[in-house]
């Protein structure tokens, strides 16, 4: 007679190594189809099948829909053909035999491991089934070992292990571990970032993305395939997020980041962020859409600033600029009598500090003459290196490049030094023992960095093409604004950092390319040529330092 209302369960995923053609679904479901033949009082119900899920975790649809149904009363025993199939985590799988199985009255069969709660009710806790449960946990744990191992050399080696590549991109057809152009979307992304360039705010580039209709990433990516869920407006639709993504990601200057989230472990397959220095960076892995320049760019202008937008949806002039030297907050622009000023934020919301208000046509102004000052002095500096350069037939990027490197040395020896006398302050007792390898340990790292920088800047050496002189690029930048008639966002994102406002009244106006503005007068130091200095500027009892 037939009694048992038999769930057969069957499972199969290569994350846990289940490779074998013994644990193919076909032969899982031969093998209990022969088991039910020779067992007359097991009526099946149903099979419940979750192919390509991990033993580790009981999250399986099929699984949980057994589970509905044991709960409904729709099947009283459960179907495997051994322990592994249930799973393969040795406390989950124990808490089914032992509690969740006993508790629904459910008969639990695992045919090649000899185990059946109704014929043989010892078989469940013998202590066979908990060492078989321990070592099938055991072998989940060192596949994923062996997998993630295998996985990582890959991402070292430039192979990208996703299944689809970033928006603006295509997976090469002819290698699926590069990416080649997608030349629709890619228009997209350079689309994107020139409105950041041009100083427009992301609300303006998401109305402007969202005007012309054109799809967001995934939709994009979704055309022409078969998909089970409704596409809604919102998804229509591109928001912040969707924006931000696509700002923010390095690969468009032809790098591939990998390893930027892991699984907390082979049981909890939670996806987590890791710390930076873990992630896998493999630089000019495909074709650059943006340039690093641009990129770097954008990240200053729209990505890391404290930036807001008007009524207008439009930036102010300095948002995300100005700093207040006491408290380093941003400020807040305010209208009074006709005039617009800005306030340190902090004295705005709760009066933590003092006003440093300061008006807002007197600062467009006064900045303005001093990038005018700024670019004049850029002028006369290239002209004074441009001398040097034809009279002794030398290459700035060389000179430049060799003094870094001069640095350095002197660096690596002073951490050179520095250790050999912490052996002698160890003998004296000057440290302890503990004190000792903290301070080795981070003298060693400093030595690491500093040898790995001489290593980039020596191999740059290599590369020069003695035709060009790279490190004065940034020169140019100040010489093509030429003589400032009025003052743009552009500008301001291009040549300034900060600029940094004192209670009293005085700025500090700190350029771009500060190293570089260095190295070149430290490059006209060393040929015998007058120093330029940079200047104070006093304007009606206000101080403009450059810094």
């Amino acid at each position: 007679m037939e009694k048992w209302k038999v769930a057969a369960y069957v499972r199969l995923s290569s994350d846990d190594g289940d490779k074998a053609e013994s644990n193919s679904i076909t032969n899982q479901k031969s093998l209990i189809n022969l088991f039910l033949k020779n067992n007359k009082d097991l009526k099946l119900k149903d099979f419940y099948v979750d192919d390509g899920f991990t033993g580790t975790d009981f999250n399986r649809p099929d699984f949980q829909r057994l589970l509905n149904d044991m709960k409904n009363g729709k099947i009283n025993a459960v179907l495997v053909k051994d322990l592994s199939r249930l799973g393969r985590n040795y406390i989950e799988v124990g808490n089914y035999l032992e509690q969740i199985f006993p508790l629904y009255s459910i008969r639990f069969i695992a045919i090649n491991d000899n185990v059946d709660s109704f014929k043989d009710p010892g078989s469940v806790n013998s202590v066979m089934v908990p060492f078989k449960n321990l070592m099938n946990d055991e072998y989940a744990r060192d596949i994923s070992n062996k997998v993630r191992s295998v996985l990582n050399t890959k991402k070292e080696n430039g192979e990208f292990i996703g299944s689809v590549a970033p928006y603006g991109y295509l997976r090469d057809p002819n290698n699926g571990h590069k990416f080649i152009i997608d030349k629709t979307a890619s228009k997209v992304v350079k689309k994107i970032f020139k409105m950041a360039l041009s100083g427009k705010s992301k609300i303006e580039i998401i109305d402007e993305l969202n005007k012309f209709n054109i799809l967001p990433p995934r939709l994009y990516s979704m055309q022409g395939k078969k998909y089970k869920f409704e596409i809604t407006d919102e998804m229509k639709r591109w928001n912040r997020k969707k924006l931000d993504k696509i700002l923010t990601n390095r690969c468009y200057t032809g790098e591939l980041i990998q390893n930027k989230k892991r699984t907390i472990s082979h049981k909890i397959h939670k996806a987590i962020d890791t710390n930076e220095d873990e992630w896998i960076i493999v630089p000019n892995h495909h074709e650059a859409i943006i340039t690093k320049e641009d990129f770097d760019k954008v990240q200053d202008i729209i990505c890391e600033r404290d930036i807001r937008t008007n009524k207008q949806n439009e930036y102010d002039l300095f948002s995300g600029y100005l700093v207040c030297a006491d408290c380093g907050n941003t400020f807040s622009i305010r209208k009074a009598k006709g005039y617009e000023y800005y306030y340190c934020t902090s004295f705005i919301r709760n009066k933590t500090c003092s006003k440093h208000t300061i008006r807002k046509s007197k600062l467009i102004e006064t900045v303005l003459e001093i990038l005018n000052k700024q670019i004049d002095l850029v002028f006369e500096l290239d002209e004074k290196i441009n001398q040097i350069l034809e009279s002794d037939n030398i290459n700035y990027d060389i000179e430049i490049l060799n003094s870094r490197i001069d640095i350095i040395d002197n660096n690596i020896e002073k951490f050179k030094k520095l250790k050999e006398e912490l052996k002698n302050d160890l003998l004296c007792e000057y440290i302890n023992r503990d004190e000792y390898i903290e301070y080795e340990k981070e003298y060693e790292n400093q030595l690491k960095e500093y040898h790995k920088n001489k290593k980039i800047i020596s191999n740059k050496l290599k590369k020069i093409n003695f035709k060009s002189d790279d490190s004065r690029n940034w020169i140019d930048k100040f010489k093509s604004k030429g003589h400032l008639e009025r003052l743009d966002r552009k500008t301001v994102d291009e040549l300034i950092d900060d600029i940094v406002i004192y209670d009293n009244g005085n700025i500090v106006i700190k350029f771009k390319y500060q190293d570089e503005y260095f190295e070149a007068i430290n490059f006209l130091n060393q040929h015998s040529c007058d120093i330029i200095k940079q200047e104070n500027y006093l304007v009606q009892n206000e101080c403009f330092l450059m810094a």
